[in-house]
């Protein structure tokens, strides 16, 4: 009987250490992406190799069929271009940062479920989206064209993140904004304003789904309320004129 009883207590303590581990084995992670960004921020980019050779040893482990090959894919390349930013003596010291911070943002993405780090980015982007509409609106060459180099910089800091974090529908969108401004769009072209408008939209949205669900949610709610009141008062009409013909009948008899 005490054996009974000792094989239900392992089997229903199983799962919950099984749970723990995955969640250790991820803070393990996000710990060691910190320190590789904290170190490269005090230019001893030694020791972020360090963190990142350590990080190697522990990534994905046994956590590998968990993972997606897109997250996979992430977080194997921005390790590698970190790698090579922290090794590499010619890049400048904030291309480096770059690096180390991209890796540290798409790690940080694959473990936080809510309210990641790139999150905190939205102050930074979309003002440079309304920064560039505002140049376009009057005419200024010179200020479009800075912020948008330092929109695009921004976005190639965060792209990481998001290719983990958003839909593949969503990632496609941004990123064909992006192209646009990129490879198409001039100071001049007259579908430049249209564009800006409709890629902060869509950041917006990125950055706040909820907000969008509401809107949605608030729309279905109006027009499911305004059908019903139309359909109140087309009855109340038809019956008003029922009762107006009926009174009318009585009156000719």
């Amino acid at each position: 009987m005490g054996r009974r009883w000792l094989l239900l207590v392992l089997l229903f303590a199983l799962p919950v250490n099984v749970h723990a581990s995955q969640a250790d084995t991820k803070q393990v992670w996000n710990d060691i992406a910190a320190n590789v960004l904290e170190f490269g921020k005090q230019e001893q980019f030694d020791r972020s190799k360090m963190m990142l050779d350590k990080f190697s040893t522990v990534f994905p482990g046994d956590q590998s069929s968990q993972l997606s090959n897109t997250e996979l894919r992430v977080i194997l390349n921005t390790h590698d271009r970190a790698l090579k930013a922290v090794t590499s003596t010619d890049e400048a010291n904030d291309q480096r940062i770059q690096a180390l911070t991209e890796f540290r943002l798409a790690v940080d993405a694959l473990v936080t479920d809510k309210q990641p780090i790139w999150h905190q980015t939205d102050d930074q982007i979309l003002p440079l989206i309304n920064e560039m509409a505002t140049a376009i609106e009057h005419g200024d060459v010179d200020v479009y064209n800075a912020s948008k180099d330092r929109f695009l910089g921004s976005y190639s800091v965060i792209r990481p993140a998001l290719a983990i974090d958003l839909s593949p529908e969503t990632q496609q969108r941004l990123d064909s904004h992006i192209a646009f401004i990129e490879s198409y769009a001039s100071e001049r072209n007259s579908e430049l304003t249209g564009q800006l408008q409709t890629m902060y939209d869509d950041f917006e949205k990125a950055y706040d789904p909820s907000h969008s669900e509401e809107s949605s949610l608030l729309w279905l709610i109006l027009s499911i309320g305004g059908t019903i009141i139309l359909t109140l008062l087309y009855v109340i009409y038809r019956k008003y004129k029922g009762e107006k013909e009926s009174l009318r009948k009585k009156q000719v008899e």
